[in-house]
């Protein structure tokens, strides 16, 4: 039964595009800030907050202190079957135009240059 409410809370969790379009940017990039991602989905830095609390609470992101910067990336603790599910998503929806300029953004931001210190 506890796989079942995990997978679900997973599933809750990653069930708005915004938050979905987070964590295929972590598998991508593996650690990003607030700013960059709020450079690269173009939503606004409360809502991308909102979504990382969400995300964090379902234990599917991690985040560290660096800095200035707050990293988040996905959680190494997550259950190995929570991991694969993410993993297939990805697999499944990696060619989805908005996905693909995702990750061609991730490469051109610069935390140094977006990001307020």
């Amino acid at each position: 039964m506890d796989k079942l409410k995990n997978i679900t809370k997973l599933l809750k969790a990653m069930a708005d595009e915004g938050r979905l379009r987070i964590v295929l940017l972590l598998v991508a990039r593996k650690n990003l800030c607030v700013c960059e991602i709020k450079e690269i989905i173009g939503l606004s830095q409360p809502t991308i907050s909102s979504h990382l609390k969400v995300l964090q609470n379902a234990g599917i992101l991690e985040s560290s202190k660096d800095g200035l910067w707050v990293n988040y990336r996905l959680a190494q603790d997550m259950d190995k079957n929570a991991r694969q599910i993410i993993e297939r998503i990805y697999g499944s929806v990696k060619e989805d135009a908005a996905v693909r300029q995702d990750i061609k953004k991730i490469t051109e931001v610069d935390r140094h240059k977006i990001c307020k210190g």
